[in-house]
């Protein structure tokens, strides 16, 4: 029986006739015949291309498969387009079953030849629609060219980072530079202001089934400036620690995260994998898995960082405003003011976010539109919001860089111990950029 099962690259181009390969390794070898099926399904769980079946011998201890002609012959067949899938391996005999997620993209340019490309780590390429996100080896002669896709290259020099966003033609549309520490913007923008709200309500926590309702209800009327002072604080729970401010601009349908990152030791999931963006979708795979199988057989699929993104999404934009890096140490005080200058108008935010909510909460309770007992759950997790959010504000910008610094190479080993622990007893994030998942789980828990 298979031990694992795995693809070269979680990548697929239409025209490519061999990669990606898929390895089934045996361990102990085979001792009879099996059947092996795949086939691709969509995030939805419905498949969408035909079985391809092989058989593996007897005395079988690793089985290699090219898909490249298979997955080129089924969209020709099928027309089904650019996306997330996911390759579903089944042993027949055993019904055992392997999900491997796989990124399609029917156009494709070659890999650009940016700036220090010696230095190049990894792209990472966004699906507007389903937030998933892969990393893709520098080693690709590829990257994909469609309006559903967002890519961007990670370089690293002397500890120090760097960001290069590309577009569908593979030319340059920004670049960081190489830092260390950034103070960084990421601009979520929507089609829509509906959409945007409609994102913001799909990621609230700890909303009621009456208070989800009533903002539905005003979704519907058209009020849209109540729906979102009501649920900004509900949707920036999970970016306590993580984020300085979060702004909802109405009039440009756009939502800016303004974090501090570091550069020199990159990881996509330190901003996104935790948060209000999306949720796993490790998830979806289960799912797809639950599905065929009906909940019985399932063996593993790998570790992919990811999210799922309300519809409407246009785009990702990363921007640094300033930062400190180990050729430039002029920046450090210039880098340190303006943390503290971002800490100081989060908190003249928040305070805004808090009040109004309270408001409509009030005004709700007020005409008899929520019970007392929902107003006084949302109470709670309104308050507890704000006091952690504002008491991670407050350590973030109360250290220093070099402080920062050991704090993130400390918590980047021990982060969800320490960020466990920090969550539950004082309900307060202590290490910027770690232990993200602990303390989350520690603010959350600890209230209930």
């Amino acid at each position: 029986m298979p031990t694992l099962a795995y693809l070269s690259r979680n990548i697929w181009a239409k025209g490519e006739l061999t990669e990606p390969k898929l390895t089934l390794l045996f361990s102990p070898p085979t001792t009879r015949s099996l059947t092996v099926t795949l086939a691709l399904h969509d995030y939805n769980g419905v498949k969408i291309t035909d079985d391809y079946t092989t058989t593996i011998p007897a005395g079988t201890a690793s089985r290699t498969i090219e898909l490249g002609d298979y997955l080129n012959a089924q969209q020709t067949a099928k027309n089904f387009g650019s996306g997330v899938y996911v390759l579903i391996v089944k042993v027949v005999e055993t019904n055992e079953v392997f999900a491997l997620p796989l990124m399609v993209t029917i156009g494709y340019v070659l890999a650009p030849d940016i700036p220090d490309k010696q230095y190049l780590q990894y792209y990472t390429v966004f699906d507007r629609v389903l937030g998933a996100y892969f990393n893709l080896p520098s080693t690709i002669n590829y990257i994909p060219s469609d309006p559903r896709f967002m890519v961007y290259a990670y370089l690293h020099k002397e500890n120090k980072g760097r960001l290069i966003g590309l577009s569908e033609l593979g030319t340059v549309v920004f670049d960081t530079g190489y830092h260390q520490l950034a103070l960084i913007t990421v601009t979520l923008s929507f089609s829509s202001l509906k959409d945007m709200i409609m994102h913001v309500l799909g990621h609230s926590y700890g909303l009621t089934p009456t208070v989800a309702q009533r903002v539905l209800e005003a979704i519907s009327a058209g009020d849209y400036d109540t729906a979102l002072k009501l649920l900004r604080p509900f949707y920036m729970i999970t970016f306590i620690g993580r984020v300085l401010t979060v702004e909802f601009d109405t009039a440009s349908y756009e939502i800016r995260l303004q974090s501090q990152v570091f550069l020199g030791q990159w990881d996509w999931g330190q901003i996104f994998q935790y948060g209000a963006i999306g949720c796993a979708v490790g998830i979806i795979v289960a799912g797809i898995i639950a599905g065929v199988t009906g909940g019985a057989g399932a063996v593993t699929f790998p570790v992919l960082l990811g999210g799922c993104i309300a519809g409407g999404l246009l785009g990702m934009v990363i921007g640094v405003r300033s930062s400190t890096s180990s050729d430039q140490p002029q920046t450090i005080p210039n880098y340190v003011k303006d943390i503290e200058e971002a800490g100081e108008r989060a908190k003249e935010l928040n305070n805004n976010y808090y009040d109004e909510a309270k408001g409509i909460l009030d005004d709700w309770l007020a005409k008899g539109k929520i019970t007392r007992d929902d107003y006084d759950k949302m109470m709670k997790v309104l308050t507890d919001w704000k006091t952690a959010m504002d008491s991670a504000i407050d350590d973030i910008v109360g250290l220093s860089t070099a402080k920062v610094t050991q704090a993130y190479n400390d918590g980047y080993r021990e982060g969800y111990k320490k960020g466990y622990e920090k969550g539950v007893s004082e309900g307060k994030m202590w290490i910027a950029g770690a232990g993200v998942a602990g303390f989350l789980a520690g603010f959350l828990l600890g209230r209930r």
